[in-house]
């Protein structure tokens, strides 16, 4: 290879160099050429660059092509000084340094004395020069000062364009995926290492510990940068000559709040919520010039009280005393002479029956004798027990404890009602911060941060639905989340033109889900569930996660000639721990099923008649499920086993008051390596190039060995078996090089810059698909399923047929079988052959080619204006489809016959016939692979209505092994994640900026886009998400190509902080009295606003007309009636509370058999409208101490958003569903009746800030 000057260096660079790194810490450099008058450089001047706040000195001398640098510096204002025997010396202040950007300052010498000084104040609106890089710097005044829900300063990263935000916290960045981004806090990692969405902000950093924070959208340079999203950069503040001191409280109750639509709509009262967030921070010096420090705290309570249905998912159900005491009550009706009750006929019981506390409504009663209609007949289930035994008492022991009910609008009305409450939960935690800044000498400076955080949700979890769903009893789950995250950084000035900068860095975050472990009695809680009823616990131990990672970063820069050189190399050492409570989807205590359904209760107990004129068939349902539980009468115990593959043995999961809990430890090592050259080519041209090489690792099981399917999981090339591996998949990724060029030109003088830039990013996998994976390893576990009225799984104990109250066991011995012996699964039915997630063994990294081209303006009152097209071509991105999916096309033909059989009056397999007429015989009935009681059954009639050829012949699967529908037929599903998918993004990005100054801070941001996939979200599981966006045909990616499920066409932001020009210091009143400066001065407005265009989304038909999954939801889409696209805006509906999107099903019909509907996300879900705002007053205690009070408010006009019908809370995409077309309050973030870290609010919400600081 040929290399010349710097290009040279760059290669040697690249290959030889031992301290190398990545660039993305919470540093910026400046840098700059000296000329004369003619503008000739000035070689040997003298360049002292000067930190305002610390006083501390930076010092260079310009090279032979007169350029100077410091590389590697903090974040702040400065004051550049430039003396050279023979001109004035020039003193340039008010120099702002932004994190992660690059400036440069060019300095024209005149001729003189040097003790004549030129002093100039830089300027306030610079324009970036320097790199082709998109982003923008979020500085402190717009941290401190814009209202933050949940004091969240990440949730401004949805401010810049190109930046579109989902339903729910997540993101996507320019057409990249959700899951591609990354946040650092001073260089070192503060992402979920399973789920790295960059507004998480799991390690809790709040607006007081910012100084300011860089948000890079696209053409990052290659020393930052590892994703192909966001790189968020955050640079914590630090101590000055200074001592400040501030501290704050944030509280908010419900008295200037709204109401949700819904709650407002029926009536219901607004979510009670008190928060309190409140703390404080200090900075200063230990000595001045030399050490500083910095600290923060901040603590916080927060008491909520929710609507049970809302955080648990639906009202509680509870038995009415009548059938606690063994009666059972139904509804007898007259179908000649119905009664009707508010215009309603009454068939079957009802909340109708009832008045709101439970007696008998107006014109009800009980039956006079047996025969009876249109009155309430009674059935006894204690004295009807053929054994005698009535009710157990161990069950009605528990049913009794629990509150009697209190809401009758929900179950039947008579034996089943629920129990309404809001239930209270907190969410506690402090935020700690501690950074200490030292200046060694001349050459080396050092820096240590630490952070701790905690957040946690205590006395229940309802954003899980695992709230506690009576009083007085303990939740279902609460939830830690403890993190800490460390920084210690040197940096070192090695020679005039070479420095050095080290950080060492540790970040830990953890889940703990505690589930049952929640409850003091735990161990002793019986674990059976009931038909008819809910109990206040979680069948289930905690599950808990640790995330770490160890990190080392090194930058090197060294400045030659014209070129800015850089190395670097970051180390990161993933891991990830887990303990939980299931294991292969499988729960680890045993459980006691009651279940009518599989062990109903049989003549000997005298039931009563099923038909018209009697027991309607819900009602009778109910009462067999009634008969089970307060009888104890169970169908089967479950109990699961742990597989040691090491010793080959089944261990049990419970001993006493303790589980062993399913484990595993992945690990992910990734080394990255940079090199770069910014070369200053000319006075108005820059460019930056250079390739990053990406050595990221398979991960691997630190734990238990990894094992990995021998051959094609097809079973194309024969039998899969699962062998040991030394990592998840093979293939080493060791050529992972990502080159990027950006060109910045200034043709027209130094106001105006031309960028164009072009890079290739990796998105390396999290670590979630290993975990996955190792759970999903064939005979990791065993379940072991006796029953009382069938065969027991193989190798396992049975139980005898006997009541609770009969010493019924609660638990089993663990299973005669070998774990190995599951690692080669014979072929079995779909439904008891194991399903399987596995990686591919030859995965690549997602890899993206980014560019853009941008002309940006200084413009007149310190703005900048900003134009660029913007583009993303996604390929090899991460996919996940089910290898094993079993196609309708082999049994087509005979599908077709038996709805022709239907259709004329036969039965499925051609039988009874009317006179005259011939059905067609079915070769899968004539040959014995299927029987005739099978093609005739009631779900296969219900198939043939529904086109559902792929339903069918899932069904098939599960009934026989002669069809070899399944492509293998040792396993379920067989869910390969993979490099199947890919994306192109286009964009047209307008931005206009106002830095503060003058009392104003504005941004206004418009982005144009559209982005094309055929999938759009990373796999984070073993299945597909169960949504309307599921592929439906894993052979045929391209059927799936269609708008992204996250495209939104058009996205306007603005936001603005404004100091009204009244009082001291300000345009008007600048000379006010005191009293009047009090009234009038130091008010300020905030704020932000949202507009976007809806997302796309798909109509389903709610049938699996064409393939069959286990593990995925593969219902085919919809097809439209005639040639016209029906509208789906939202609309009012009589009868319906809210809008709909489509008034009946009308314009849908289902897809034919064997086809799969019409295209993907051919709908737009509704526009997003959103402004938060707050008006501020400040107040002058004194010289020093000030007071400002401020008053927030999120949604602050109340609009009500709503979402697209595939997010819909109630509403649903599926033909066949009765809540098809309905919507759902939209918030793009839990709103705060649930949690106060959020970014939307689906209703105005409040709150009052106090800060006192000096």
């Amino acid at each position: 290879m040929l290399c010349k000057s710097g290009l040279r260096v760059l290669c040697a660079g690249i290959f030889l160099a031992g301290v190398l790194c990545f660039g993305q810490t919470s540093t910026t450099a400046l840098s700059g050429t000296v000329y004369d008058a003619s503008g000739a450089v000035v070689v040997g001047a003298n360049v002292t660059f000067v930190n305002d706040a610390t006083g501390v000195p930076l010092k260079q001398v310009t090279n032979s092509a007169g350029l100077y640098s410091f590389p590697s510096i903090g974040v702040g204002t400065y004051t550049l000084t430039v003396e050279m025997t023979g001109f004035k010396t020039v003193r340039r202040t008010g120099i702002t340094l932004v994190v992660g950007t690059p400036a440069v300052e060019n300095v024209t010498l005149e001729l003189g004395d040097t003790r004549e000084v030129v002093k100039v104040e830089a300027s306030a609106a610079p324009i970036n020069t320097a790199t082709a890089t998109l982003g923008n710097v979020v500085e402190h005044q717009a941290v401190a000062s814009l209202p933050l829900n949940g004091r969240n300063p990440l949730n401004l990263i949805v401010l810049e364009p190109g930046v579109q935000q989902n339903s729910g916290t997540t993101l996507t960045v320019n057409g990249s995926r959700s899951m591609a981004g990354n946040v650092t806090i001073d260089g070192i990692e503060a992402n979920e290492a399973s789920n790295p969405v960059p507004t998480n902000n799991v390690f809790r950093i709040n607006p007081d510990n910012v100084e300011e924070f860089k948000v890079t959208t696209s053409n990052p340079t290659p020393e930052e940068g590892k994703n192909s999203g966001l790189n968020v950069s955050i640079a914590t503040r630090s101590g000055t000559n200074d001592f400040h001191f501030s501290a704050i409280d944030y509280f908010r109750n419900s008295v200037l709040n709204a109401n949700e639509y819904y709650a407002n709509a029926q009536g219901n009262p607004r979510t009670n919520i008190h928060s309190n967030q409140y703390g404080f921070d200090v900075g200063g010096p230990i000595k001045r010039n030399k050490t500083f420090f910095y600290g923060a705290w901040q603590g916080q309570q927060v008491n909520l009280a929710l609507a049970i249905d809302k955080a648990f998912g639906s009202i509680p159900r509870v038995y009415t005393p009548t059938a606690l005491s063994g009666v059972y009550r139904y509804f007898v009706a007259n179908l000649s002479n119905p009664l009707l009750i508010n215009g309603q006929k009454i068939l079957q019981n009802s909340p109708l029956l009832v008045n709101p506390d439970g007696s008998l409504a107006a014109g009800v009663r009980n039956c006079g004798s047996p025969t009876d209609l249109n009155c309430i007949q009674t059935y006894n289930m204690f004295t009807n027990d053929p054994l005698h035994i009535g009710g157990d008492p161990t069950v009605l022991k528990q049913l009794k404890s629990y509150p009697g009910p209190n809401n009758y609008t929900s179950g039947d009305g008579l034996n089943i009602a629920g129990f309404l409450w809001n239930t209270p939960y907190e969410v506690r935690g402090p935020r700690k911060l501690i950074r200490i800044d030292h200046v060694l000498n001349s050459a080396n400076s050092i820096f240590f941060r630490v952070m701790w955080a905690e957040e946690d949700q205590l006395k229940g979890d309802p954003l899980n639905s695992r709230p506690a769903i009576f009083p007085g009893f303990p939740p279902r789950g609460e939830v830690y989340r403890p993190a800490q995250n460390y920084a210690l950084s040197w940096r070192r000035v090695l020679s005039p033109t070479m420095v050095n900068e080290l950080t060492l860095g540790f970040a830990r975050f953890s889940f703990d889900f505690t589930y049952i472990d929640s409850n003091p009695d735990a161990a002793s809680l019986p674990r059976w569930t009931f038909n008819n009823a809910d109990v206040s616990y979680v069948n289930q131990p905690h599950t808990i996660r640790w995330l770490n990672t160890p990190q080392l970063i090194d930058n090197f820069s060294w400045t030659r000639g014209a070129h800015q050189l850089k190395f670097g190399y970051n180390m990161r050492l993933y891991q990830q721990n887990n303990q939980t409570g299931t294991a292969a989807s499988q729960g680890l205590v045993p459980s006691i099923s009651l279940s009518q359904s599989l062990n109903p209760p049989g003549a000997a107990f005298n039931l009563p008649t099923v038909g018209a004129s009697a027991i309607a068939s819900a009602d009778n349902t109910r009462l067999l499920g009634a008969i089970n539980d307060l009888l104890g009468i169970p169908a089967n115990l479950r109990s699961a086993f742990l597989g040691n593959l090491n010793t080959d043995t089944f261990i049990g999961t419970q001993s006493g008051n303790y589980y062993t809990l399913w484990a595993t430890g992945e690990r992910l090592k990734q080394f990255n390596f940079y090199g770069q050259d910014e070369w200053r080519a000319r006075r108005n041209l820059t460019v930056i190039y250079g390739v990053r090489w990406e050595v990221n690792r398979p991960p691997t099981e630190s734990s238990e060995p990894v094992y990995v399917p021998n051959k094609p999981m097809d079973g194309s090339q024969g039998p899969v078996t699962f062998v040991r591996g030394n990592s998840w998949w093979q293939r080493s990724n060791i050529d992972a090089f990502a080159p990027r060029i950006g060109i910045s030109w200034s043709p027209l003088g130094s106001k105006t810059v031309i960028h164009a830039g072009y890079g290739i990013a990796f998105d390396p996998v999290v670590t979630y698909p290993a975990g996955a994976a190792a759970n999903s390893i064939p005979g990791v576990s065993y379940t072991c399923t006796a029953t009382t009225y069938a065969s027991t799984s193989v190798g396992c104990a049975s139980v005898p047929n006997v009541r609770l109250s009969q010493s019924f066991p609660s638990s089993l011995p663990p299973p005669s079988l070998k774990p190995s012996s599951f690692l080669s699964p014979p072929p079995a039915l779909l439904g008891v052959a194991p399903n399987a997630f596995v990686l591919d063994q030859n995965m690549h990294q997602a890899t993206v080619h980014q560019w853009n081209f941008s002309i940006q303006r200084q413009l007149p009152y310190d703005m900048v204006i900003q134009v660029a097209y913007v583009g993303n071509r996604g390929e090899r991105l991460y996919s996940q489809l089910d290898a094993n999916q079993i196609g309708a096309a082999p049994i087509l033909p005979q599908f077709l016959s038996m709805q022709s059989n239907v259709a004329k009056g036969c039965r499925p397999d051609g039988s009874g016939c009317p006179a005259g007429v011939a059905g067609a015989s079915i070769p899968l009935v004539t040959s014995g692979i299927l029987t005739s009681a099978f093609v005739n059954s009631s779900a296969t009639l219900t198939d043939l209505a529904q086109n559902a050829a792929g339903n069918f012949a899932g069904r098939i699967e599960q009934t026989t092994l002669a069809a070899h529908l399944r492509p293998n037929q040792q396993f379920g599903s067989i869910i390969v994640m993979s490099n199947a998918a890919d994306s192109i993004y286009h964009s047209l990005q307008t931005t206009l900026r106002k830095r503060f100054g003058n009392g104003l801070l504005f941004n206004f941001a418009y982005t144009f886009s559209k982005v094309i996939d055929d999938q759009s979200g990373d796999p984070v599981g073993t299945s597909f998400t169960p949504t309307s966006t599921a592929t439906i045909d894993s052979n045929n990616l391209r059927n799936e190509r269609a708008r992204a499920d996250f495209d939104q066409k058009h996205v306007m932001i603005l936001t603005w902080i404004y100091e009204l020009p009244f009082g001291k210091g300000q345009k008007w009143m600048s000379n006010a009295p005191k009293a009047l400066n009090a009234i009038f001065g130091g008010w300020s407005l905030q704020g932000f606003n949202s507009t976007m265009s809806g997302q796309p989304f798909s109509i389903t038909s709610g049938a699996k007309t064409a393939f069959y999954s286990s593990s995925a939801t593969v219902n085919s889409r919809a097809v439209i009636v005639g040639n016209t696209l029906p509208s789906n805006s939202l609309h009012s509906k009589a009868g319906v509370i809210g809008p709909v999107y489509f008034d009946d099903t009308s314009a849908f019909a289902l897809a034919a058999p064997g086809s799969t509907g019409m295209g993907r996300n051919m709908f737009n879900g509704p526009w997003y409208w959103d402004m938060d705002g707050s008006i501020s007053k400040t107040f002058s205690a004194t010289e020093r101490v000030r007071i400002t009070f401020r008053m927030e408010a999120f949604n602050a006009l109340n609009h009500t958003n709503f979402r697209a019908l595939k997010n819909a809370t109630v509403g649903s995409t599926s033909i066949l569903s009765s809540n098809f077309g309905l919507a759902g309050n939209q918030t793009l973030a839990t709103s705060t009746s649930t949690s106060i870290v959020s970014n939307g609010e689906a209703y105005r919400v409040a709150q009052a800030v106090l800060r006192v600081a000096f």
